[in-house]
Formats: C-alpha cells, sequence, structure tokens
C-alpha cells in the first residue's frame, strides 16, 4: 500500500495527464456502451413501431374512406343475384324441354337417338341443376344448326361434353355427336328476396 502511494507521488505531471486521458477515455466507451448503444436500438425499435401503426393507420382511413363504395356494390350485388333467383324456372319442366330438343331437332335435320337425365351439382345453394345427356345423329352443316339452336334455347342452361366422331367417308359424312346439357332451376324451398311475382324465365 505505502508502495503504490509512493508511486503515485512519484508521478510527474505527464503521467497524470496521461492517466487522467485514459480515465476519460474509458469512461466515454463505457458511456457509449452501456447508455448510448441501447438507447439507439431502443429509438429504433420505437420508430419501426411508429412506421408499423401509420401504416396500419392509412391503411384504415383508406378503407374506411372505400366503406360506402364496398356497400353500393354489395348491395348492387345482392340486388342482382335477388333477381336471378327471381328468374330461375321454378320447376325443372323436363317434358317441355325435351318437347321443345325435339322440335329444334326436327328442325334442324338432327336424329336424336337417346337422352339419360341425372341430378347433378349447382354453383350455389339456391340453385337445382339437372344434366342431359344427349346422343345424336346428322351431318355436320344440320348438327352446326341445331348446336346454334340449342345455345338459344334458355338463358338457365349451359352446354358441355362435346364431343363429336365421323360415321363413314362420304363427302358430308354422319356424325355422332355426345354432349350434355345442364338446366338450372330454383332450389326447393328457396325463399327470393322481393318476390313479387312467381319466378319464371325461359329464353
Amino acid at each position: 500500500m505505502l508502495a503504490r502511494s509512493g508511486f503515485l507521488r512519484n508521478l510527474g505531471q505527464r503521467e497524470w495527464a496521461l492517466l487522467s486521458i485514459l480515465l476519460v477515455a474509458l469512461l466515454g466507451l463505457a458511456w457509449y456502451y452501456f447508455l448510448i448503444t441501447p438507447m439507439r436500438e431502443e429509438i429504433a425499435r420505437v420508430q419501426s413501431e411508429i412506421d408499423q401503426l401509420t401504416l396500419e393507420r392509412n391503411r384504415g382511413l383508406q378503407a374506411q374512406r372505400a366503406l360506402p363504395e364496398l356497400r353500393a356494390a354489395l348491395a348492387q350485388l345482392q340486388a342482382e343475384r335477388a333477381a336471378f333467383l327471381r328468374a330461375l324456372p321454378p320447376e325443372e319442366r323436363l317434358y317441355a324441354v325435351l318437347n321443345e330438343l325435339s322440335q329444334e331437332a326436327l328442325r334442324s335435320g338432327v336424329v336424336l337417338k337417346s337422352f339419360t337425365r341425372s341430378p347433378t351439382s349447382a354453383p350455389v345453394p339456391e340453385v337445382r341443376a339437372v344434366s342431359l345427356a344427349l346422343q345424336l345423329e346428322a351431318p355436320f352443316p344440320e348438327t352446326y344448326a341445331f348446336l346454334r339452336r340449342l345455345e338459344g334455347l334458355s338463358r338457365f342452361s349451359t352446354v358441355s361434353g362435346l364431343n363429336l366422331s365421323v360415321a363413314g367417308q362420304d363427302l358430308n359424312p354422319t356424325l355422332n355427336t355426345s354432349l350434355t346439357l345442364t338446366l338450372y332451376m330454383l332450389a326447393r324451398g328457396t325463399q327470393v328476396e322481393g318476390e313479387g311475382s312467381p319466378p319464371g324465365g325461359g329464353r
């Protein structure tokens, strides 16, 4: 202890100045690493949270401004959906459809060889669908004319699964045609908003 005290007393002004500078530098480094660095990290974290909150606020304001337009678009879609459901046929009316198919085939010169009825899935719960698998026989011009007539049969029907095969080697050979005609109608027990008249809608 006495030796250390003697050592300190023997230090000159230059040594004391260097020692003071060293102590100040050590204190500065400690202050930087233990105070400034954590403070900067905290500032960066808070700024990141502020930026995220600002972004969410701006999105909320944009959504709030667009809300009236979204409500109007939703109301328009609901009105169009209700109008579509009101226009759907309330029942299958298979006899009328087959009678119309037979008449169109006769006008077009097509032989309606067979048909098979089967229920199928509909795109929405309020709609019921029935498929008719048709087998036709006729040359190409007559087949094409019948298909064009079939497209205009009803706005609540679709044609799919068209398959053509040639029978014979004539210049105007007979085509064997198979296709599926899907009919759509209102599902049983469905209540449509704004019903003022019975649903119908044909062509």
